[in-house]
């Protein structure tokens, strides 16, 4: 059997809009002698519509700075004590829209993310060669908010591997979630991969067009006879068309991160593979999820998962409950064409 459990709501509230996030999810036993202040709450008029404040301001130059916001105290986040048996709270789910943090990097233009990357001034290099099917890509030089993005296994080394190259876009996203991160005393994020190369034969994904209606023949207008009659015995049969090109994955446009461990100032380690303590198909957040074993290593990963995913910042989120594929990392990405979220 589980140990008792406590009811928390987890608040992570990064001032300067990086990233605010109320939410309710299902926690297991903490020591009895730790206690944790209430974050500040947030104000009813800065909610969106499903409670998550983005702090982004109409059009493209509204984005609010991910460098200089000052973090709300708090550690952990966790409120006090609710009490043993106050039972499982429930988890807000992220409803899409055009206001959230996923669609609104998504929808950036090119020269719109340049200029927000500069203007929060995160430390970043021109990837000049190695993603081309990226729109802008770039490296992370640099600690963001303290946090250092570090490559591991393929994703090594830094300074030249093409798994470290990441779309602009991503990289405001990552931007807030070391913000966030910062916040519960997080020092690094150790990924495995952020690009990675499409196969031969994928073609970057093009702008979407109107589809035109078909043209409507004149009216009294007459078929040219012979029109309808199959072809001419011996004449060449038409060429079939070519194969579509295969839909590139969100790694190979720079737009995915798989994230291996979590590494905290005092050097201990959450890591995905031998900490999550899931099961395939558990949902990760809310009820049923609780890890099969409740350590306090299992427990932080899912308050960050499930913060994350509240938040609105990406548009997709998968743990080791999705797949054998995810069995140790984290999977977080936009698509700039999504209307959704999803968890897994």
């Amino acid at each position: 059997m589980l140990p008792s459990r406590r009811a928390f709501a987890l608040g992570a509230a990064l001032l300067g809009g990086a990233l605010v996030v109320p939410l309710g999810i299902a926690a297991l036993h903490r020591a009895r002698a730790e206690r944790v202040e209430q974050p500040p709450a947030i104000p009813a008029a800065a909610r969106g519509p499903t409670g998550v404040t983005t702090g982004l301001a109409e059009g493209e130059a509204g984005l609010s700075d991910g460098g200089a916001s000052a973090h709300a105290d708090g550690g952990t986040g966790l409120p006090a004590d609710g009490g043993a048996d106050a039972g499982v709270a429930p988890f807000e789910k992220p409803v899409w829209s055009e206001a959230s943090r996923a669609a609104t990097y998504g929808g950036l233009s090119s020269d719109a993310c340049d200029r927000e990357l500069k203007r929060r001034r995160i430390p970043h290099a021109v990837a000049a060669r190695g993603a081309p099917l990226v729109d802008r890509p770039v490296r992370i030089t640099g600690p963001l908010h303290g946090v250092a993005f570090r490559g591991d296994g393929v994703a090594k080394p830094r300074s030249t591997s093409v798994f470290d190259i990441a779309d602009c876009r991503l990289v405001l996203a990552l931007d807030d979630l070391a913000a966030f991160l910062a916040t519960r005393g997080i020092a690094e994020v150790v990924h495995v991969s952020m690009h990675r190369p499409a196969p031969a034969g994928t073609a970057a994904p093009k702008p979407k067009k109107a589809q035109k209606a078909p043209a409507k023949r004149p009216a009294g207008r007459k078929t040219p006879k012979g029109a309808a009659k199959a072809a001419k015995k011996g004449a060449v049969a038409p060429k079939p068309p070519a194969p579509a090109p295969a839909r590139p994955s969100q790694h190979a446009l720079g737009l995915a991160i798989d994230v291996a461990a979590f590494v905290k100032t005092h050097g201990a380690r959450l890591d995905v593979k031998t900490d999550w303590h899931g099961a395939i198909g558990a949902p990760p957040c809310g009820p049923g999820s609780e890890p099969k074993e409740p350590s306090p290593h299992a427990i932080e990963l899912r308050e960050i998962i499930c913060a994350v995913h509240t938040s609105g910042l990406f548009n997709v989120v998968l743990t080791p409950n999705a797949n054998e594929a995810h069995a140790d990392h984290f999977h977080f990405d936009i698509k700039r064409d999504a209307h959704y979220f999803l968890l897994e």
